[in-house]
């Protein structure tokens, strides 16, 4: 329930890059209910500036619970800041230890992992029982249970590019002139990865017949699949993951893109938040856990045909990721080209 005398509320959000943009409706009716209360948002290293621009959060704490020493330190670090009421995004035992040490008279967070003894009002998980269930429809649940409130209005995510991230962003890659297009071929896991000279093909299809300029953009880590696409690709390559530039960066550009094509992770749910069009791939995971509201999105799966009451990770060989084939997603990409 909603405390008048909260004036601080810190929200821990989830680690994952495609999980805090998922929270962002979440984060709204969040902030409709605490109007006048301090919101921090207390994410992991190097995600801050996700949400930048935001005007649901007031300001964010960056935090590395990782290890004893790095969870006392963290908990010190909420600790000194004085919250109020602490909201717990991640389902995780350490994230209600965080908040534990963070003194917050009050700690919400789902009843789960068996943490229910450390929080101060622990809100019963929905079901699974019905069929597949959102992340962002999770969040958005655990805040009306903090708060006995109702969401209305639009679950579309929603995020910010502010000037500086856009001064950055052209620093790299010039965002004025001919159109361009962003690809996005890493993911977390292998087997969500569309083959790399596929992703090849689709950028000369793309260059040769509509003229458009080519980005590919990946984590540090992603740099070596980054360069086989421009090397094997027979059209110029803008390559990203060789510029640095940060996830503020990658965010305006992402936002100045006309298309985005992409492997089922993160920068799928920023460009999707920005309002650019996206071509998602989805082979071994399925897509009905992420599904974001209001969206331009034409997503491809490997099995389109798979029963409802089947999931694509419990269906691996059926879903490979390389049933998609380059036809699929040229003329996917085309089709959202036309209609923007």
């Amino acid at each position: 329930m909603m405390d008048s005398q909260t004036n601080h509320v810190m929200v821990v959000m989830p680690s994952w890059v495609g999980d805090v943009v998922m929270a962002t409706p979440a984060l709204r009716l969040l902030r409709s209910q605490f109007k006048q209360s301090r919101i921090t948002a207390v994410t992991r290293p190097g995600l801050s500036s996700l949400l930048c621009g935001l005007t649901t959060i007031d300001d964010c704490l960056e935090v590395d619970p990782k290890g004893l020493l790095g969870l006392l330190k963290a908990g010190r670090l909420l600790a000194a800041n004085r919250p109020d009421q602490t909201v717990l995004l991640p389902n995780s035992m350490r994230s209600a230890l965080l908040t534990f040490l963070s003194r917050a008279g009050k700690r919400s967070g789902f009843r789960r992992q068996g943490r229910g003894f450390i929080l101060t009002q622990a809100i019963e998980p929905g079901t699974r029982e019905a069929g597949i269930r959102t992340t962002l429809d999770e969040y958005i649940q655990l805040i009306e249970g903090c708060t006995d409130a109702t969401f209305s209005g639009s679950r579309t995510p929603e995020l910010a590019v502010t000037e500086v991230e856009r001064t950055a962003a052209g620093e790299i890659l010039p965002l004025e002139g001919d159109g361009f297009v962003v690809m996005v071929p890493g993911a977390n896991r292998l087997d969500k990865r569309w083959p790399a000279d596929r992703f090849a093909r689709v950028a000369e299809r793309l260059a040769h017949e509509h003229g458009l300029r080519i980005a590919v953009t990946g984590s540090p880590a992603e740099a070596p699949l980054v360069k086989e696409i421009v090397d094997e690709a027979q059209c110029p390559i803008i390559d990203l993951a060789s510029k640095g530039g940060g996830l503020g960066a990658l965010k305006a550009i992402l936002q100045a893109a006309c298309l985005v094509i992409t492997n089922d992770t993160g920068p799928r749910h920023v460009a999707a938040a920005l309002g650019t069009p996206v071509v998602s791939l989805f082979g071994p995971t399925d897509h009905r856990w992420t599904i974001l509201p209001g969206i331009a999105e034409h997503r491809l799966l490997a099995e389109p045909f798979l029963p409802d009451v089947m999931t694509a990770d419990k269906c691996t060989q059926v879903c490979r990721i390389d049933r998609i084939t380059v036809e699929d997603v040229a003329s996917a990409a085309e089709s959202l080209l036309a209609s923007d």
